[in-house]
C-alpha cells in the first residue's frame, strides 16, 4: 500500500467565520477521528493537500501525518475517509482523516485493474465487468494497492473470471465470495433500433392475421342463399 506524509495544524477556531477566514488564507479544515482517537481539528495548506490527494486519488493510501501544536509529538497513520472538493476549481475544502492501527488487520475495498483484450471481444462480444472493487483483509501495509487480472483467455463461451480465480497475496484473506464472477465476454445485445423493428413487423403481422381472420369469420357467418321456387 502507498504511504504518504503530511503534516496539519490544530485548529483552534472553529464557525462558518473561522472556517472562510482559514480557506481565505490557504488553508483547508480537516478532522482526525479514530476507534480510539478523540475526534481532532485540524488545518493543512491547500495546495499541497490538493495536489497530494489528487495523486492518491482512487488509490488505498495510508497517510502518516504529522501535527504541529500536538502535545506528544505523534505521528498518527490514517486513512482518508472522505474530501470535499470545490466544483469548479477541485481545491480540496474539507478532509475526514481515520486513524488505523498498523499492527491490526483492517478490511478495504481495492480496485481491480483488468488488463488485455479478450478473446470473446475480438469475436464479436462485450467486456462486462461486474466487479470493479473486492474487499480484502489483512495488515494495512500488506494490502495490494490493486490487484491486475489479464482478460485475454475470456472465451464467449466461457464462465468469466471469478473472485477465487484472483491472484491474492498470500498475507491478505478474500472477503467475497468466491463464486462471484468479476469478469465475462457476453453476446451482444440487440440495439434499440433492432427491436423497435422486430416490434413493428410483429405488430404488422398480427393485425394481418387478425384482418384475416376477421374476414373468414364474416364469410361464415353470412346467410346462404334461399333457393328459388
Amino acid at each position: 500500500m502507498i504511504q504518504q506524509d503530511m503534516t496539519a495544524a490544530v485548529r483552534q477556531d472553529f464557525g462558518k467565520g473561522a472556517t472562510h477566514r482559514l480557506r481565505q488564507s490557504g488553508y483547508a479544515p480537516a478532522i482526525l477521528y479514530g476507534k480510539k482517537t478523540e475526534p481532532m481539528a485540524l488545518a493543512m495548506e491547500t495546495k499541497t493537500l490538493t495536489r497530494e490527494l489528487l495523486r492518491l486519488h482512487g488509490h488505498n493510501a495510508v497517510v502518516n501525518l504529522d501535527i504541529e501544536g500536538e502535545k506528544g509529538n505523534k505521528q498518527h497513520h490514517v486513512l482518508i475517509k472522505d474530501i470535499q472538493t470545490d466544483p469548479i476549481t477541485d481545491a480540496v475544502l474539507h478532509v475526514d482523516f481515520f486513524e488505523i492501527d498498523l499492527d491490526k488487520e483492517i478490511i478495504l475495498e481495492v480496485p481491480v485493474n483488468y488488463i488485455g483484450t479478450a478473446k470473446g471481444v475480438d469475436m464479436g462480444g462485450i467486456l462486462n465487468i461486474l466487479a470493479h472493487t473486492v474487499k480484502v483483509k489483512g495488515m494495512p501495509l500488506a494490502i495490494p494497492d490493486d490487484i491486475t487480472v489479464d482478460v485475454t483467455p475470456l472465451e464467449l463461451t466461457s464462465h468469466g473470471i471469478t473472485c477465487g480465480d484472483l491472484a491474492i497475496p498470500d498475507n491478505v484473506t478474500l472477503e467475497e465470495e468466491l463464486e462471484r464472477v468479476c469478469v465475462s465476454v457476453v453476446a451482444p445485445s440487440k440495439t434499440i433500433e433492432e427491436e423497435e423493428a422486430e416490434a413493428e413487423v410483429l405488430e404488422a403481422a398480427e393485425a394481418e392475421e387478425g384482418a384475416e381472420t376477421a374476414e373468414g369469420q364474416a364469410e361464415a357467418e353470412e346467410p346462404a342463399a334461399s333457393p328459388e321456387e
